[in-house]
């Protein structure tokens, strides 16, 4: 009879040690889960700010190209013909601005692997 109650405690304790493993592996795969989708969000975002970045240093180039040509200031997009004018901030964000000389401006924003166009046409 004691054999008996030792068979069943040790039946019990290896279901309980079994349930314990697959709540713990439960819980595990659900962390995991929403670690992962975490860190996509965070990428998701860090690339969002590149990305305004970028424009934004698109628009900078696209403006000052049309101020150079509404003002006729003989400098880099006024000069005629197809004009290519470029800058860098500090920021590591760039531009490369093209004007073809006749209405439209194309204007390509760069900060670090991001990249964003403007095309302006009047």
């Amino acid at each position: 009879m004691n054999n008996k109650i030792k068979n069943i405690n040790f039946q019990k304790g290896v279901i309980s040690i079994l349930f314990s493993i697959l709540i713990l592996s439960l819980l595990m795969v659900i962390s995991t889960s929403a670690f992962i989708v975490m860190f996509q969000q965070i990428k998701m975002s860090r690339q969002a700010g590149h990305s305004v970045v970028a424009f934004y240093a698109a628009e900078s180039g696209a403006e000052k190209c049309l101020y150079q040509v509404r003002n006729k200031t003989g400098l880099g997009c006024d000069l005629g013909g197809v004009r290519t004018i470029s800058e860098t901030f500090s920021s590591q964000a760039n531009y490369e601005t093209t004007y073809n000389g006749t209405n439209e401006i194309i204007s390509v924003g760069k900060y670090l692997e991001t990249t964003r166009r403007l095309r302006l046409t009047w």
